[in-house]
């Protein structure tokens, strides 16, 4: 996994051979990374930090089971997401 900073206005869609994910984030998001690297390792550089946090993150939401595909904006994330997240609290 490989990232580059972007910012959102430039983004537009890359037509590639290879597999890649764009991530778009908004600064609130940029923070959330930034504090999760630092708290996994403090002592290691943001250009390996933010790789590891996201790669985290998208680990812990692989083992929820949670199914994030029919999702399409922040608002749907949120909302399925927690969804799942009661359903599960539920069956507990």
């Amino acid at each position: 996994m490989s990232l580059k900073l972007v910012h959102p206005s430039q983004h537009e869609p890359m037509e590639s051979d290879t597999a890649a994910e764009t991530l778009v984030l908004s600064d609130e998001q940029v923070a959330l990374v930034e504090e999760i690297s630092e708290a996994l390792n403090p002592d290691m550089p943001s250009a390996f930090g933010w790789p590891h946090a996201i790669r985290t993150l998208l680990d812990r939401f692989e083992k929820s089971g949670i199914d994030l595909t029919a999702a399409s904006s922040e608002e749907e994330i949120a909302r399925v997401a927690g969804e799942a997240l009661r359903n599960d609290f539920r069956r507990t």
